[in-house]
This record gives C-alpha cells, structure tokens and sequence, in this order.
C-alpha cells in the first residue's frame, strides 16, 4: 500500500481584475494586461468603488471567485 504526499501549502489566488469602477471617470482596466493594477495601490478606494463581472468559466467555482476579488474588500 502506497501513500501519496499531498502539498499541504495552500494555492495563492490569483486577483482578479474589476470590470470597471463605480463613481470613477475613465478608470476602465485594460483587459489585455491582466495585472494591470493591485488593490493595494489604492486602499481609500480613490478610484471608485470596483465592480466585478465573473465569466461563466469563473462562476462554475463561486468558492475560488470570491476568493480572487476578496483582497479588493476593505474594511
């Protein structure tokens, strides 16, 4: 009987991008550079509030979804 090691390090989400922002002028991300900007960057949420619209690929696992846009959650 064999016994397989399993990674017990989780697997980073990656962020996703908002589609656009709420209440911002011309804060449209560019959807050919995925990495366009991090949340991080603007913690007051200067650039308006964003708002996500997941693929049906993305919303097939609703789990991982929100787990990719959670960093842009601040309280």
């Amino acid at each position: 009987m064999s016994s397989r090691s399993r990674s017990t390090t989780p697997e980073k989400p990656t962020i996703s991008q908002p589609d656009h922002f709420y209440g911002a002028e011309s804060s449209t991300p560019d959807s050919s550079d995925p990495e366009w900007l991090d949340p991080d960057d603007d913690p007051t949420a200067s650039r308006g509030i964003p708002v996500f619209k997941p693929t049906m690929e993305q919303f097939a696992d609703f789990e991982k979804y929100l787990e990719s846009i959670e960093r842009w959650v601040s309280l």
